[in-house]
């Protein structure tokens, strides 16, 4: 899942792309070893934003002189490892994703690395990220909170009203034991735009009132049309499916057993409505509920174009029993239809 992060990453954000990707192992830690001809700064700044990134070391060519631990004897043979400092671009730490914990929680690190490959399929700079992210079946907000951790705005919708209250207030108690000032709108219930929460956040009250990351939620099915999000308004979509098991616990907005292929295509065209020509949406899924090839096909058939990562590197990994999850991510094909 790492090697297909940074392939897309890398490829969209990085002048001449990535390649090489190999895995090798040191001692007893996994590693990926690329090859990337970039600023070292540019390639710290990406490579620290990615979901598996601990260290990055650059490799090259000792010379001729003596380093020997006594300063005698011949160099080593091979290339050395330089290490390049890297560090998180975020408005926020990561305390922000990882505190909240329950059943059903989708992995805080999966979430990231679908953030990211959306954001740079979208044409955004993930380690100056701007814009939109929505989360249309957002349960607990893994997703809006990696979006306010990294200084975007967010929008969720979410049929169960209990997971997006848990939210709010995880939210609220978050900014107040920070000492973030901050600002939070509960809406009166049944209002006729279903909104929920208004949440407002800045590290200082300046910027608070000028640009301040703002988060909004909806309690209604995923694909109401008369929420009160504009169209073209969204830079990327972010979605958990409902996986077609029970699991966890966690509500899916009735759609819990629905087939995965009819969800998706009634979904999809409000979702294509939202999203602004050149965005982007990943979804992770239920592979054992629908093939990719099927995913891919009402993908395109809805307006987008599927990305598949060069080299052939591949998300699906084992969830449980139950649950095999796949990844795709596909651009808003700007010359289809009025949208």
């Amino acid at each position: 899942m790492a090697a297909a992060e940074l392939r897309i990453v890398g490829d969209r954000l990085l002048p001449d792309g990535v390649g090489g990707i190999e895995r090798v192992v040191e001692g007893r830690t996994p590693e990926l070893r690329f090859e990337a001809d970039c600023d070292e700064r540019r390639l710290a700044a990406i490579v620290g934003q990615l979901c598996a990134s601990a260290a990055l070391f650059r490799q090259h060519r000792p010379g001729r002189e003596r380093v020997g631990p006594d300063g005698a004897g011949p160099p080593p043979d091979g290339p050395l490892l330089r290490a390049v400092p890297i560090v998180d671009q975020l408005v926020y730490g990561t305390e922000l994703v990882s505190t909240q914990r329950y059943r059903g929680k989708t992995n805080e690190r999966l979430t990231r690395a679908m953030l990211n490959i959306a954001l740079a399929v979208a044409g955004i700079d993930i380690a100056e990220p701007a814009g939109v992210v929505l989360d249309p079946m957002c349960g607990r907000g893994t997703t809006l909170n990696w979006a306010l951790a990294y200084g975007l705005d967010a929008i969720g919708i979410e049929a169960d009203r209990s997971s997006l209250d848990h939210h709010g207030s995880f939210l609220e108690t978050w900014a107040k034991r920070n000492r973030l000032p901050h600002k939070a709108l509960r809406h009166r219930a049944n209002n006729a735009e279903h909104r929920l929460l208004s949440f407002e956040v800045a590290p200082d009250r300046a910027t608070l009132e000028s640009a301040g990351q703002r988060i909004q939620t909806f309690c209604a099915d995923a694909g109401h049309q008369q929420l009160a999000i504009k169209r073209r308004s969204v830079d990327v979509v972010v979605v958990d499916l409902p996986y077609g098991v029970q699991h966890g616990g966690r509500s899916s907005g009735g759609t819990a057993d629905a087939d995965t292929a009819a969800l998706l295509k009634r979904l999809l065209p409000t979702w294509r409505r939202w999203l602004r020509p050149g965005g982007a949406l990943c979804l992770a899924w239920n592979a054992r509920r629908a093939e990719r090839t099927e995913i891919c096909r009402l993908l395109k058939e809805a307006g987008f174009d599927p990305v598949i990562a060069a080299g052939g590197y591949s998300m699906r990994h084992a969830v449980d029993a139950a649950i095999d999850r796949d990844v795709v991510v596909a651009g808003h094909r700007r010359a289809a239809g009025a949208g």
